[in-house]
């Protein structure tokens, strides 16, 4: 690859080549594409999970037209059984990419629109939205891309979009960021995590009223966990952290479909429950203190989000407002949060 660029190849192809230079999720903007397949056989034969010959377009921002080779197949459980259009993932050969935008990308989790109608497009806006919060909260997180993508029909169908998706960074690419690595661990007891790092995902999951999660095992005895995953640092042996993913069932998004489980004491997403372990209470105190001086900048995130409709922001605002209260009162954070551990 030294000798490509010495030859004259663009500047981003040699820089897009050096290890760990993985431009995608380094910009904010939204990135326009075109994403061709079957895609009225694949909505046909859905729960087939089968990969589908795909290939990704767009134009770079020199003006260089790219076409990458790919393919889909369609994942989830909830989604992909209510969903019209289920979330995706998309999958690239080894250097397939080079010199683009998606450089050092093998594969990546594709969050789509689910079913027709303004308020269901709002949801995966708001679920959006909790994923840049949390990247706020701490590097230990997913970053995500926004796209403005047209799925056009391979088969012959006609295209569908622009309509807004965005794409959730590669587990890998989190933990070498932060000096760590993926845990190949299927199941933790409390006192292995880290726990400022935990409490940080704790309190995180509280703001945004999202239980549907569980970081200790997985539904799989060889599996863990539910919509988390788990990283140790790379170098040195040490506390774990829990990354999560997959916020649609949380009140910040309260989509129709989304139900608490059975066991817990609350009968919708839209309330709150704290669900941090009691161990971990002497963390609490300095992470609450990380909330309340991100106030401004969490609800800066609200009001700048272009896709989100202004009865969305309002909403989101006053569930936000919520949390804020519970945090500046002693009296509220002991009864809801720190009283409200589990053992």
């Amino acid at each position: 690859m030294i000798l490509l660029c010495v030859a004259g190849l663009m500047a981003a192809t040699c820089a897009y080549a050096r290890e760990g230079v993985h431009p995608l999720f380094e910009s904010p903007s939204e990135l326009t594409v075109t994403l061709q397949a079957p895609w009225s056989e694949l909505l046909r034969k859905k729960n087939d999970r089968r990969r589908y010959p795909a290939v990704l377009g767009y134009t770079d921002g020199a003006g260089g037209e790219h076409r990458i080779e790919a393919t889909v197949e369609t994942r989830g459980l909830t989604r992909l059984r209510i969903c019209r259009f289920p979330p995706l993932m998309i999958r690239f050969a080894r250097d397939a990419a080079l010199g683009t935008d998606f450089a050092g990308q093998r594969s990546l989790k594709l969050v789509t629109h689910c079913r027709p109608g303004a308020v269901a497009d709002q949801y995966y806006v708001q679920e959006f939205l909790a994923y840049r919060i949390f990247n706020h909260v701490t590097e230990h997180s997913f970053r995500v891309r926004p796209l403005r993508i047209t799925y056009e029909d391979a088969s012959g169908g006609e295209s569908d979009g622009p309509r807004f998706a965005f794409l959730i960074e590669d587990l890998d690419d989190v933990a070498k960021r932060n000096g760590y690595k993926r845990s190949p661990r299927a199941q933790f007891v409390q006192g292995d995590f880290d726990p400022l790092a935990l409490t940080r995902f704790m309190l995180f999951q509280y703001l945004i009223g999202n239980t549907d999660w569980e970081v200790l095992s997985g539904p799989e005895k060889d599996e863990c966990c539910h919509n988390v995953r788990i990283t140790v640092a790379a170098d040195v042996p040490g506390p774990v952290v829990a990354v999560p993913y997959d916020f649609d069932a949380s009140g910040i998004v309260d989509a129709s479909y989304a139900v608490p489980d059975e066991r817990l004491p609350i009968r919708s997403v839209t309330q709150r429950l704290y669900r941090g372990f009691c161990r971990h209470n002497d963390a609490l105190e300095p992470v609450r203190a990380e909330f309340l001086a991100s106030r401004q900048a969490i609800f800066a995130l609200v009001r700048s989000e272009p896709r989100l409709s202004a009865y969305r922001k309002r909403v989101t605002t006053s569930y936000f407002e919520e949390f804020f209260a519970t945090l500046d009162s002693d009296e509220r954070f002991a009864r809801e949060i720190s009283g409200r551990c589990r053992s």
